[in-house]
């Protein structure tokens, strides 16, 4: 004999009222968090209502619970799968996953939306827009950060899709994707705070994460031009070219048609386990032989390794991609340290009373990146000479014959770093070169309040270091 399966053929709707109030609450907590973990550019700038209301949406995007949690709900809930069981029943298994995922790329573009509006209303509301004057005429940022939320709300509603699917289970492609987009947020370049001019290493590949091409579309879109490449990393966060945003868009949409195939497939599969798995649907079971019974624990089986599959091929990746940030991150910081000088063995004398001076080509940036020029000196002991010493240093664009030249006042007037000690440390000056390389010289004079002899010395080491950032 065979087991028999009754399935109630009522009409169920696309959503059921236990779903919609989680997704409301699930978008407010989503919201609130994605407002937590932003601070409000506090800046006297045209641009700070954009890089405020983008902020905001890039953190949201960058946790992805919404779209997660929409997307587990409208596939795996017990009235979803009622009405996606009903859908395929009556000959729509070719059009039922598409139609799923629109209604969950409306849902999450009803959401992209609500955030938007917060996004530029939350500095208003709550006081943060104190350094500049909030106008109307900010209004002008509204449709390009809107437009570059709602399409970047389509690649994760699509992404969250098919993870849902290929899961088959909600609380599994909640972790699995919110733990995605925010180690691809984290590796990809993550801005804390109202300045995101930090030196990452990872700077190239910062289009690799959602929540940043959403940072670069708003960007391009709102027409908004920075006066240099440097005043757009220290805003944005990273540069911002047309021809990358162009290909990470067009990666973006190659990786969704390939989730939608996936996707559809899965669901396909995903709705014959449905009727005989306990707990899936609300259905009548009928056991009338053993072979139903080991029939069940096949597909559970199978549900069980389609599941641990799909979280080892997630860890996989993420895993990678930590290594891979860490492997890359160093590539880079080898390549952009260079060496000018650095004092032989561990010590040196260094001379008290007379000019010493370093030529310095600085080489030019690595693409992407800014220069920047280190002068330290650091003391171990002040040798033969005593009372307080005045250490005059710094980096100025120039050669040493040029340098040579200069009156002794001007000297002293451009050195403006001036360190008094009477005790041994370490110091020293840093020059933002942005993208200018050249002739530069590093120079220094060490100056004792006793009057010092010809052959007065300190005793430290020096070094010159061009790096990145």
């Amino acid at each position: 004999m065979n087991s028999s399966f009754v399935i109630d053929d009522t009409e169920f709707p696309p959503f059921s009222l236990r779903d919609l109030i989680i997704l409301i609450v699930g978008g407010i907590v989503s919201a609130a968090i994605g407002l937590y973990l932003t601070e409000p550019f506090r800046l006297t700038r045209t641009s700070a209502p954009l890089l405020n209301a983008v902020d905001i949406v890039s953190k949201t995007f960058a946790v992805g619970l919404f779209f997660f949690l929409t997307a587990g709900l409208l596939f795996n809930s017990h009235a979803s799968r009622q009405y996606l069981l009903g859908r395929l029943n009556k000959g729509h298994d070719k059009r039922i996953f598409l139609t799923r995922v629109l209604h969950v790329v409306l849902i999450s573009g009803l959401f992209a939306i609500a955030v938007t509006l917060i996004a530029f209303v939350k500095p208003i509301i709550l006081g943060e827009a104190s350094q500049y004057t909030i106008s109307f005429s900010h209004l002008v940022y509204l449709p390009s950060v809107l437009a570059s939320s709602l399409i970047v709300s389509t690649f994760l509603a699509v992404l969250a899709s098919s993870m849902a699917v290929v899961t088959d289970d909600t609380r599994l492609s909640v972790v699995l994707g919110c733990a995605s987009t925010l180690i691809f947020a984290l590796v990809a370049g993550w801005s804390s705070d109202d300045n995101p001019l930090r030196y990452s290493p990872t700077r190239n590949i910062a289009l690799l994460s959602p929540h940043n091409i959403v940072r670069a579309l708003a960007v391009q879109l709102s027409g908004y031009q920075f006066e240099s490449t440097w005043d757009m990393v220290r805003y944005v966060g990273f540069p911002v070219s047309v021809e990358g945003l162009a290909i990470a868009l067009l990666i973006l949409g190659s990786i969704s048609i390939v989730l939608l195939f996936v996707g559809q497939r899965a669901l396909a599969k995903n709705s014959t386990r449905w009727v005989p798995l306990p707990g899936m649907i609300p259905v009548h079971e009928v056991w009338s032989s053993a072979a139903s019974l080991q029939e069940i624990g096949r597909i559970k089986r199978s549900l069980r390794l389609q599941r641990g599959l799909t979280t080892l091929i997630v860890g996989v990746l993420l895993v990678s991609m930590f290594v891979g940030e860490s492997s890359y991150s160093s590539y880079i910081v080898n390549s952009t340290t260079i060496v000018h000088y650095q004092t032989p063995g561990t010590r040196e004398d260094i001379p008290v009373g007379s000019w010493i001076v370093f030529d310095v080509d600085v080489q030019p940036p690595y693409p992407g990146f800014f220069n920047i020029l280190f002068f330290r000196i650091n003391i171990d002991t002040l040798g033969n000479t005593s009372g307080t010493v005045s250490y005059y240093l710094g980096i100025l664009e120039m050669n040493s014959t040029e340098f040579d030249l200069l009156e002794e006042s001007i000297r002293f007037e451009l050195l403006s770093n001036r360190f008094n000690q009477s005790y041994g440390g370490g110091f020293g000056v840093g020059e933002g070169l942005e993208e200018s390389y050249g002739s530069y010289v590093c120079a220094l004079k060490i100056i004792s309040d006793d009057a010092p002899s010809e052959k007065s010395y300190i005793v430290g080491t020096l070094e010159i270091i061009q790096e990145a950032y």
